[in-house]
C-alpha cells in the first residue's frame, strides 16, 4: 500500500488526545449514604470491572476512527500489477488541448483554455526530464506531430490559441493513435483535456490501442447562456433585380432562460437594410423573416448579426450570392423561329436572347447558356446529340419542344440519347391542363392563391409520353386524363424539360396563356441557382464555379473582403466547371472573393461551425458511466478541477486501486459502533 499524500499521516499524533482523556477520568462523583453497605461490596466490584472493559472498548473505537480519518486524507492506494502504468522507464506522452470556441467559456481561473494550458503543464511535471511530449490541438498542425522535451513542450502549450476548427473527440484519439502506434516497447500515455461538449465528445465510438493509456481530463466552465444564429434560407432559389427577397433566420437559445426582444440586424453590402426582434424560449428556437430588395446586379454580400455575451463567435452569419444582370437563352429551331419565343424574350432587358438554326450552332457557346430551347429541331447527328448531353450533364437546362412532323418525333433520338421518356403516339382527343405542381420551384412562387375554377389552357392534340418509371422525373403540368403535358427530369447536374405539344395554335393554347410566361422564364433563371449561400470553416467542401476557364499557368486567388488575407486554392478544371478546394486555409469567418488577376469573379462566405454553440457538456459521472458502459479498460477519468500542480502530479503518479473511500466507511462504522455501545451498555 502506498500513500498519495503521506504528509497527512502526521495527523496520527491526534491519537494522543483520546488516550489522555481516558487516562484522566474527569467525571465528578456524588456521595450516597446508606445505613448498611455489607450487600454493596460484591456489586461494587462487579460494576467496576464492567466499566473498565467498556472504557477500553470505547477508547479502541475512537482510536480506530481517528486512524481511519487520517488514512483517508493521506489517500492510500494499492499499485496495479501492470507496471506499464507506473511512471518507470522512458515515457511518451500525448496531451490534447481542446482549443475550440467553447473553450472561451469562463472558469474559476480565467477561460477554460487558460485552465487547459495550466493543466497540460502540470501533467508534464509528473514526468521525468528525459520523457517526450507531443501536443495535439484541433488544428492538427504539422509541428505538433513531433515529440518535444519538457521545456519545449511547455513553450508550445503557452502558444495555443482559440481555433475555428471543430474536431470530434473520436477523430482526435484516432489521430493521436496514429502518432503513438510506431512507438513499440515504450510506455505511452494520452491525456485529453476538454470541456467534453455533448455534440462532439461522446465516448461511444472510441477505440483502444495496446500499450496506450487514455486519461480523460474534464474541465468545467461557469454557467454560460448562449444565443446564436443557427442557419438561414431563402424563399426563392434565385433572385432578380427589384424582387422582394424573404430571408428566414433560425435563432437558438441553449440556456435555461427565455430571451425577449433580441435585436436581429441585416446588412447588405455593409449597409443595414432590415431590423427585427426575436423572442426565444429557454432551450428552444425562433424563426425571424427579414425582407429586402436589390436594385443593382453583381456580388451581394449579406451579414446577419445579433449581440450575445460571452460566447460571441456564432453571433454573425455571412452569406454571398450573385445577382445576375441578365440570363442567356438560346433558341435552336428547325424550320423557323417561333414568334412566341421571340415575343416573350427578344425585348426583355433581363434576357439575352438569341435564335439560331439547328444547322448553324456554335458548340463552343453552349456552356454559357442558361437555357437552350430545342424547338422542332431536325438536326439529329451524333455530334449534336453528344454536345447536348455534355451541356446537360454539366448543369445546363434544356426545353425540348416536339415537332409537328410526327415521324421525326416518334424517332425519339434525343430522348433515347439522354434516357428520357419516349413519345409514344399523337393523341387527337381534345382536353385541357388540369393541375399544376406548385411545390416545384418552377411554379412555387407564381400563385398567391389557387382557385378551383382557374382557367387552364385547352389542348387540342398532343403527344403521349411514355409512363415508364424514371426516378429523377417530376410532373409539372398534367392533363385531365392524367397524361403529362410538361415534365422535368434531372440528369446529373442539369435538367431537361419535356413538352408534349409544339408551340402551334393547332395543338394547344399554352403559348397564348398566362402560364406560358413564368414557365419559360423560370426555366432560364433557375439554372443560375447558387449551390451554397455559405461554407463552413473546417469542412473541406468542394466549391463549384461555373463558366470559368483557366489557361496555362493562370491561377485563381481567394481574398478576404478587407484584403488582410489571401491565398491560392487548389483548382480542378472539369469541362465548363471549375472545382475549388480551400484545404483548411481559411480560419476567420467573413466574406471572401474569388479573383483572377485583378478581376473579381465570385463572392464566397465562410462561417464557423455551429457544433460549438450548444454548451451542454458531459459531467464526470456521465463520462465514468460511458467508460464503464463501453468497456474501456485502458481509460480512466482524472479529476483535476481546482487542484494544484503538486496534487495533479501526485494523482498521475498514483496508478492503482484507491482505498480512501474504504477508510471513510470504516471511520463511520467505528463511530456508529461507539454510539451504539454507549447507549445500550449500561453497567
Amino acid at each position: 500500500m502506498i500513500f498519495l499524500y503521506p504528509s497527512f499521516l502526521f495527523g496520527l499524533f491526534a491519537l494522543v488526545i483520546p488516550i489522555i482523556v481516558h487516562l484522566f477520568n474527569f467525571r465528578k462523583y456524588k456521595i450516597f449514604y446508606f445505613s448498611n453497605t455489607q450487600f454493596l461490596q460484591s456489586l461494587q466490584q462487579q460494576t467496576k470491572h464492567q466499566s473498565q472493559v467498556k472504557k477500553l472498548i470505547v477508547l479502541a473505537l475512537r482510536l480506530l476512527a481517528i486512524t481511519a480519518i487520517v488514512m483517508a486524507f493521506a489517500r492510500p492506494y494499492i499499485p496495479k500489477q501492470d507496471k506499464s502504468l507506473m511512471l518507470q522507464g522512458k515515457q511518451y506522452v500525448g496531451i490534447y488541448i481542446d482549443n475550440s470556441f467553447s473553450m472561451e467559456g469562463l472558469a474559476s481561473r480565467g477561460t477554460l483554455l487558460d485552465e487547459a494550458r495550466e493543466k497540460a503543464i502540470s501533467i508534464a511535471e509528473a514526468f521525468a526530464e528525459d520523457d517526450k511530449f507531443m501536443l495535439i490541438t484541433n488544428d492538427f498542425e504539422a509541428k505538433h506531430t513531433y515529440f518535444f522535451s519538457k521545456e519545449a513542450f511547455k513553450k508550445e502549450v503557452n502558444e495555443v490559441q482559440i481555433s475555428a476548427v471543430t474536431r470530434s473527440l473520436h477523430t482526435v484519439v484516432q489521430y493521436a493513435y496514429s502518432m503513438l502506434e510506431e512507438l513499440q516497447g515504450y510506455n505511452k500515455h494520452l491525456f485529453l483535456i476538454s470541456d467534453y461538449q455533448q455534440s462532439t465528445a461522446s465516448l461511444e465510438k472510441m477505440s483502444e490501442q495496446n500499450g496506450t493509456y487514455v486519461n480523460i481530463v474534464p474541465l468545467k466552465a461557469n454557467k454560460v447562456n448562449n444565443v446564436y444564429i443557427d442557419t438561414l434560407w431563402f424563399d426563392a432559389p434565385v433572385f432578380t433585380i427589384g424582387q422582394t427577397i424573404d430571408m428566414h433566420v433560425i435563432l437558438k437559445n441553449s440556456s435555461e432562460e427565455k430571451v425577449e426582444k433580441l435585436p436581429v440586424k441585416l446588412f447588405v453590402n455593409t449597409s443595414q437594410r432590415a431590423l427585427a426582434t426575436a423572442d426565444i424560449p429557454a432551450g428552444g428556437l425562433s424563426e425571424v423573416i427579414l425582407h429586402f430588395s436589390l436594385f443593382e446586379s453583381g456580388i451581394q454580400q449579406v451579414k446577419i448579426e445579433i449581440a450575445d455575451y460571452p460566447i460571441s463567435f456564432d453571433d454573425k452569419l455571412y452569406v454571398s450570392f450573385y445577382l445576375r444582370p441578365y440570363y442567356r437563352i438560346l433558341d435552336v429551331y428547325g424550320e423557323k423561329e417561333s414568334p412566341y419565343l421571340n415575343a416573350l424574350f427578344a425585348e426583355d432587358s433581363t434576357i439575352q436572347y438569341q435564335a439560331v438554326s439547328d444547322r448553324n450552332i456554335d458548340y463552343a457557346q453552349l456552356k454559357y447558356q442558361d437555357l437552350i430551347v430545342l424547338d422542332q429541331i431536325k438536326e439529329q447527328s451524333s455530334g449534336f446529340m453528344q454536345a447536348m448531353e455534355n451541356y446537360v450533364r454539366e448543369g445546363g437546362n434544356v426545353l425540348f419542344i416536339p415537332s409537328v412532323d410526327k415521324a421525326l418525333v416518334m424517332s425519339n433520338l434525343f430522348n433515347r440519347k439522354l434516357q428520357l421518356p419516349n413519345y409514344e403516339a399523337l393523341d387527337t382527343q381534345s382536353t385541357r391542363i388540369a393541375s399544376i405542381n406548385v411545390e416545384h420551384n418552377l411554379y412555387k412562387n407564381i400563385f398567391e392563391k389557387q382557385h378551383e375554377n382557374m382557367h387552364f389552357p385547352s389542348v387540342f392534340r398532343y403527344y403521349r409520353v411514355q409512363k415508364a418509371i424514371h426516378p429523377q422525373k417530376e410532373s409539372l403540368l398534367v392533363l385531365e386524363n392524367e397524361q403529362e403535358f410538361l415534365s422535368v427530369q434531372s440528369i446529373d447536374r442539369g435538367k431537361v424539360y419535356l413538352l408534349s405539344v409544339p408551340l402551334d395554335d393547332n395543338y394547344s393554347e399554352f403559348q397564348k396563356h398566362a402560364l406560358f410566361v413564368p414557365s419559360l422564364y423560370n426555366m432560364a433563371i433557375l439554372s443560375a441557382k447558387q449551390q451554397e449561400p455559405y461554407y463552413v470553416i473546417g469542412e473541406n467542401q468542394r466549391i463549384v464555379l461555373p463558366n470559368i476557364e483557366i489557361k496555362g499557368d493562370n491561377v485563381l486567388e481567394i481574398a478576404q473582403e478587407n484584403g488582410k488575407f489571401s491565398f491560392i486554392p487548389e483548382i480542378r478544371p472539369q469541362l465548363s466547371l471549375l472545382s475549388v478546394f480551400v484545404h483548411d486555409q481559411i480560419k476567420e469567418a467573413g466574406h471572401y472573393v474569388v479573383k483572377h488577376e485583378d478581376e473579381v469573379l465570385y463572392g464566397l462566405s465562410f462561417n464557423y461551425n455551429r457544433k460549438e454553440s450548444d454548451m451542454q457538456c458531459f459531467d464526470k459521472k456521465e463520462l465514468e458511466n460511458q467508460i464503464e458502459t463501453y468497456g474501456y479498460n485502458n481509460y480512466r477519468l482524472l479529476n483535476f478541477q481546482n487542484k494544484s500542480t503538486q496534487a495533479i502530479v501526485n494523482e498521475i503518479q498514483a496508478a492503482g486501486m484507491p482505498l480512501w473511500s474504504f477508510c471513510i466507511l470504516l471511520a463511520l462504522l467505528f463511530l456508529l459502533a461507539e454510539i451504539i455501545l454507549l447507549r445500550l451498555w449500561k453497567p
